[in-house]
């Protein structure tokens, strides 16, 4: 796993696309109010911006949050299947490090360009 968490920490994605602007503050309360849930248990929040570009998993560790932060300059991370209709869904760790890894390249001259530059 990227992020370095353990077997026994549970995630929660957030079902509908997060301005990435939002820090640590904003999305503690989007848990919080949207989700009713407890931020404060050590469990991570995963959060996918509208593009996809971006992902951002929110934690408690011990003294403070720690907020995870990637994005992508090319490609795009790919959604997990919803379960419910709740706000927030737990997904396994397999899947979040599915999403991190597996990412759904879009090729389109503009990247490819970029791709030869960066290989030059």
């Amino acid at each position: 796993m990227i992020f370095n968490f353990n077997d026994t920490t549970r995630f929660y994605f957030y079902r509908e696309p997060v301005d990435m602007r939002k820090g640590i503050h904003s999305l503690y309360h989007l848990i919080k109010t949207t989700g009713n849930l407890d931020a404060l248990n050590g469990d991570g929040y995963v959060f996918i911006g509208r593009t996809r570009k971006s992902l951002k998993v929110l934690r408690w560790q011990k003294e403070g949050f720690v907020l995870y932060n990637k994005k992508l300059e090319l490609g795009r991370y790919s959604l997990p299947r919803q379960v419910g209709n709740t706000s927030f869904f737990e997904i396994e760790n397999a899947i979040l490090d599915q999403i991190v890894n597996s990412i759904k390249q879009k090729s389109n001259s503009n990247e490819l360009h970029l791709k030869a530059m960066l290989n030059s």
